[in-house]
């Protein structure tokens, strides 16, 4: 991983037009092991404090910027096959389908103008937090691109700021860590700012958890009532239901924080269906038939346990297994309907290059 500072020093564009600059992201997806939803604000303050647990996985999300030597905006998605064109910055619109992106270049409101072409293939409604990693990558190249002097925590403050505009509820900020440092991760949520641990520096170790886990898509997401805001509203209104499954994901976050520092991976998937059984008590359709059933098959195959990822409802699952089982498990996971998709976790987390050229 780069010192964010130095790359801004280094590769920000001058003010000469006879220069070209392109910058190039890609930044990492998560699995969220324990304590989904407690990085929302304001739950973590009503919490006492909130833990979060996740791992950096290689499903990566890319971006490119290239400044021009006139004012005009374009933005391209490819996976979206979507483009917008603008005169110049003031002119961008945040009401099209490139909300996101439109919204960063406006803060950063460069001087010059630019193409940007973002690319996001991972499946929609996966829950492995690909649309906050895709938007990392965008603004850690505009603050390279423009010379701002943003760490990579005040550029996660700005990604929440931002796409809480977009969605118009609040946002957690796991994804974000696990975009901007990667790794196996253990994030605290409290008054006055974040704390990320890094949990796993020994690559055996990375590897020894990585083969304990097996991650599928069991389809697109059917429901949309446990959306984060709906959480916060039922927290707030004193839903018992509510406050004591935050309690418990709490606790839960807390046993994995310490089973992973242990290395003890006997417990780890105890640990794992724990967490699953208190996000499906959460709220209604966090599950349904069709993850029941892919969850059965592998069980049903020797697997220990499985949860889904992100806010449920469908999308990417996690099955723990016992390495010698893979094969069994991963072919139940097919039949039942899933699709296994191949991962590593990773311990780096941004990659950005960048390429200076003079024209004439």
């Amino acid at each position: 991983m780069y010192d964010l500072a130095e790359v801004c020093t280094k590769s920000a564009y001058q003010s000469d037009t006879k220069k070209e600059m392109r910058i190039e992201t890609t930044t990492p997806t998560r699995i969220d092991l324990a304590g989904g939803t407690l990085d929302l604000y304001p739950i973590y303050l009503f919490e006492e404090g909130g833990l979060t647990v996740n791992c950096a996985i290689d499903m990566r999300c890319s971006v490119m910027l290239e400044s021009r030597d006139d004012s005009q905006i374009c933005l391209n998605s490819i996976d979206l096959r979507t483009e917008e064109m603008y005169p110049d910055v003031d002119s961008i619109s945040t009401d099209g389908a490139l909300e996101i992106v439109s919204r960063a270049i406006k803060f950063f409101h460069p001087s010059m103008g630019l193409n940007v072409i973002t690319e996001n293939n991972i499946k929609q409604g996966s829950g492995l937090g690909a649309s906050s990693s895709l938007l990392m990558g965008v603004l850690t190249g505009l603050n390279a691109l423009t010379a701002s002097d943003y760490s990579f925590e005040q550029l996660i403050d700005l990604a929440a700021d931002l796409e809480a505009q977009c969605i118009r509820v609040p946002t957690g900020k796991q994804d974000y860590f696990a975009a901007a440092f990667g790794g196996v991760s253990a994030i605290s949520f409290e008054v006055g700012g974040c704390k990320r641990e890094s949990l796993l520096s020994n690559e055996d170790d990375v590897r020894e958890l990585e083969s304990r886990l097996i991650l599928s898509f069991t389809g697109a997401p059917r429901f949309s009532g446990a959306t984060n805001w709906s959480m916060i509203r039922n927290y707030i209104e004193n839903n018992p239901r509510t406050v004591a499954g935050m309690k418990r994901i709490k606790e839960t976050a807390a046993a994995m924080l310490a089973c992973i520092r242990e290395r003890d991976w006997n417990e780890f998937p105890r640990i794992v269906d724990e967490e699953w059984q208190n996000r499906r008590a959460l709220a209604e359709g966090v599950t349904n038939e069709t993850v029941e059933s892919v969850m059965q098959a592998a069980l049903n195959a020797g697997a220990l346990a499985n949860k889904l990822c992100g806010a449920g409802g469908g999308g990417c699952m996690i099955t723990c297994i016992e390495p010698g089982t893979r094969t069994a498990v991963e072919e139940a996971v097919t039949m039942a309907g899933a699709e296994v998709l191949p991962f590593r976790i990773v311990n780096d987390g941004i990659r950005l290059e960048t390429t200076e050229q003079r024209k004439g």
